[in-house]
């Protein structure tokens, strides 16, 4: 499959005591990233960050060593803002996940992808061979290094065996990512050669949302880079607006706050930056 992760690379919330660890070139075209932490100390003072829509889906992988226990969640694409918590998190935790790209999880998933907007739902509910196949083996490895190899072993078995793919949606896809979510209907139909109506059910069964919220998505996460990763004398906030198609500035701000929970401005300062 053509590699679009150049083309496209949103921010992705790293949870409290976590990192993120780029796949292997095979991979790139489907992974964001994995990510997790071996070993969590007690954590004293609880932390609550807020994750806004990055577009992408995890399987998350969670082990409690002193009991043994282990939960694993798949987390489907987002459209709202969520808060997690450190509250309670106990001594000797660890977590893995497996952070997909939007367009990448239907090569590896067992069936449709309709319901996952806003999902948080066991793993096998969409990879049902995962505890049999790759749960277990987490629990024997204790290393990152270890738990990464062991995933991608699995997912490239699981892509050898693939067979749901649509390209002419994926052109679709192609040409979203490509022009930064500043598309219309007409343009996804031109790319593709299909009707809008063949076009929204393909989304919803291979990406489980549509056309128009997709390319909203990834607008607001290139408008969100753009802010986060330009020195902040050359921002400017009627640039983005003009740059991104936005009718006028409370246009810009209300989508922005619909995804982010705060203002641009309010953003930027959570995150420890900020926008001249």
């Amino acid at each position: 499959m053509f590699n679009l992760s150049p083309l496209y690379f949103p921010i992705t919330a790293k949870p409290n005591h976590t990192s993120e660890f780029l796949p292997s070139h095979a991979l790139q075209p489907f992974i964001r990233c994995f990510w997790g932490s071996v070993d969590v100390e007690s954590i004293q003072q609880p932390e609550t960050e807020t994750i806004i829509p990055d577009t992408c889906m995890d399987i998350i992988w969670d082990l409690d060593r002193e009991s043994g226990n282990t939960n694993t969640f798949f987390s489907g694409i987002n459209d709202t803002p969520f808060e997690v918590s450190s509250d309670g998190k106990p001594g000797g935790s660890s977590t893995f996940g497996i952070r997909f790209h939007f367009w990448a999880v239907h090569f590896f998933a067992d069936d449709h992808l309709r319901n996952v907007l806003n999902a948080h739902v066991d793993v096998e509910h969409y990879f049902g061979t995962f505890k049999k196949e790759l749960g277990h083996l987490l629990e024997k490895v204790n290393s990152m290094d270890e738990r990464i190899a062991a995933a991608e072993a699995y997912l490239l078995r699981r892509l050898e065996r693939r067979g749901r793919t649509n390209n002419r949606m994926m052109n679709a896809v192609y040409t979203m990512v490509k022009q930064k979510g500043i598309v219309t209907a007409e343009d996804l139909e031109t790319s593709s050669n299909l009707s809008r109506r063949q076009l929204e059910r393909l989304f919803q069964e291979y990406i489980g949302v549509s056309p128009k919220k997709t390319a909203d998505l990834v607008r607001f996460q290139n408008v969100w880079r753009e802010m986060c990763h330009l020195p902040g004398q050359t921002k400017n906030m009627q640039d983005l607006i003009f740059a991104y198609g936005y009718s006028h500035q409370s246009h810009f701000i209300n989508n922005f706050k619909k995804y982010a929970g705060r203002t641009p401005l309010e953003a930027l300062v959570y995150a420890g930056r900020r926008m001249s």
